[in-house]
């Protein structure tokens, strides 16, 4: 996206065409170096190629990149599908944070729990056929089998509401 920008300040007459070259290149080589801090699957490489190659195709006087011309329409296109795809990736980043744990301590706090035994603050419960130790913040008068929720976790001891 950032090769798209350079090109589009450079066909709308704001940067020169040595400087448009330059900074395609330093992008181009910045990009490829992030990929190996940022998971991306290849996707951060393959936009720093694509702007080493559209710096080296402006650079030399073609107006071809991949046989394309190098116009607005097409910056366009690819400036929209990267946004897309961009847009994409958010959507699906935030949909996926949306959903309830299924493991780990996050998917333990709120769930049910069934005591085993209690004493006024402290007891054992059963949790998914685990037996836990348990503390409640307040004197509890429960008795076996009685269900409560678990409201923390501090390493192997849970604490528990009614």
């Amino acid at each position: 996206m950032i090769a798209s920008l350079i090109i589009a300040l450079h066909l709308f007459g704001v940067i020169s065409l040595e400087s448009a070259t330059s900074s395609l290149y330093i992008a181009g080589a910045l990009l490829i170096i992030a990929e190996f801090g940022v998971i991306s699957f290849g996707l951060i490489a393959f936009n720093g190629a694509l702007a080493i190659y559209a710096a080296y195709a402006l650079q030399t006087g073609s107006d071809l990149i991949f046989g394309v011309p190098v116009g607005l329409p097409t910056l366009f296109s690819i400036a929209f599908i990267e946004f897309f795809v961009i847009g994409l990736v958010v959507f699906v980043h935030l949909w996926l944070r949306k959903q309830k744990y299924i493991t780990g301590r996050q998917a333990m706090i709120d769930a049910n729990v069934t005591i085993i035994e209690w004493d006024k603050t402290s007891g054992s419960v059963n949790f998914e056929g685990e037996i836990w130790k348990a503390r409640s913040k307040d004197a509890l008068e429960l008795s076996k089998n009685d269900i409560v929720t678990i409201e923390s976790i501090n390493k192997l001891e849970l604490t528990i509401t009614a």
